[in-house]
């Protein structure tokens, strides 16, 4: 029975390992305190059963490092923070499993309370992807693509923006037939592949995933996020909000950013609630490291004021649909000191 213990101690060293890799990369990397705790949160509870049911000197006494074959591994080659992820969270699964069949063998009044965890793990995978889907870059201008707005083709637009260094489109089509918006999707994801810049569909998991997007963007009555994860498992998503009510509901539910508008008056939306700098400002002590996205009425006039309220991007649609867009984006970037 001694090498039973044996096995315990390894899986047990191996889940808390696997667990503190996961937990350092989304305090550090990602900087998400929802997701740390709750990593710490599960390692603890790891360790209070194991202990409590496998008393730690008789764990290290049938330890046998030295002779552990284990040693000699050679581990397999990591090509990115994916793969970093991914094996860690295997690592996890692999020993929650061999130690819940450990202790149905040495003390199976705990396997219950052990199979819990491993499910628990289970259900908490799934919100792992944050930590290696595409990022909104590091680019303050988001541009927002409305065919219903832009005069002429929205395609020769987006490649004016790409040439001028834009790095963030988003495309809005509520009024475009499903077929159209799709071939749109898919041009304007062909181009800003070029210039590696993000893409990112409204409202539509569906073309989102079609189009092979970066990204997904909800607003407080589409389909909810958990829905929105099952068909675009790996893109950034993100979710407005127009209160620091809307805003709070968010934190718990893996958004990558909250765009929160309209901040000021806009012709872009004719149903558009004004907000105003001061939610905004409310708003980012809410969402802490969370990207913050201003919308709506930013101008070059104002958009200094937008940032200094607590802005990480402005979107922006009107103040692009000029003669020159590739000036006034300049502009736009100009204010962030970029």
């Amino acid at each position: 029975m001694n090498n039973l213990y044996r096995i315990v101690d390894v899986n047990f060293n191996r889940t808390r390992e696997g667990l503190r890799v996961l937990e350092e990369l989304t305090r550090f990397s990602e900087c998400n305190p929802v997701l740390t705790k709750t990593l710490r949160d599960l390692r603890h509870r790891v360790s209070v059963l194991t202990e409590r049911s496998f008393p730690r000197p008789k764990l290290l006494a049938n330890r046998r490092s030295e002779t552990d074959p284990g040693r000699n591994f050679r581990p397999e080659e990591r090509t990115g923070k994916k793969d970093l992820v991914l094996a860690n969270s295997l690592r996890v699964t692999e020993s929650l499993r061999v130690l819940e069949e450990m202790v149905a063998l040495l003390k199976p009044e705990a396997t219950a309370s052990f199979q819990e965890l491993r499910f628990s793990f289970y259900d908490l995978e799934k919100g792992l992807s944050v930590l290696y889907r595409k990022k909104l870059p590091d680019y303050p201008v988001y541009v927002i693509i409305d065919p219903a707005l832009i005069p002429g083709d929205p395609l020769v637009f987006v490649k004016l923006l790409l040439k001028a260094g834009a790095k963030i489109f988003q495309l809005r089509a509520k009024m475009m037939p499903d077929r159209l918006f799709l071939e749109l999707a898919q041009k304007i994801r062909r181009e800003t592949e070029k210039f590696d810049a993000c893409f990112i569909v409204n409202d539509r998991p569906d073309i989102a995933a079609l189009s092979d997007a970066d990204g997904l963007h909800l607003g407080q009555t589409d389909i909810p996020a958990i829905r929105a994860r099952q068909i675009c498992p790996d893109l950034l998503i993100g979710i407005s909000a127009r209160s620091v009510r809307e805003a709070e509901k968010t934190i718990n539910k893996r958004f990558d950013y909250v765009a929160v508008g309209s901040l000021f008056p806009t012709a872009s939306k004719e149903d558009a609630m004004v907000v105003g700098l001061k939610t905004l400002k409310e708003v980012k002590k809410v969402i802490g490291c969370t990207p913050l996205v201003a919308i709506g009425g930013i101008t070059p006039e104002n958009s200094r004021a937008v940032f200094e309220s607590g802005a990480d991007y402005i979107a922006v649609i009107s103040a692009l649909i000029t003669r020159q867009p590739e000036k006034a984006l300049k502009a736009l970037v100009k204010t962030k000191g970029f």
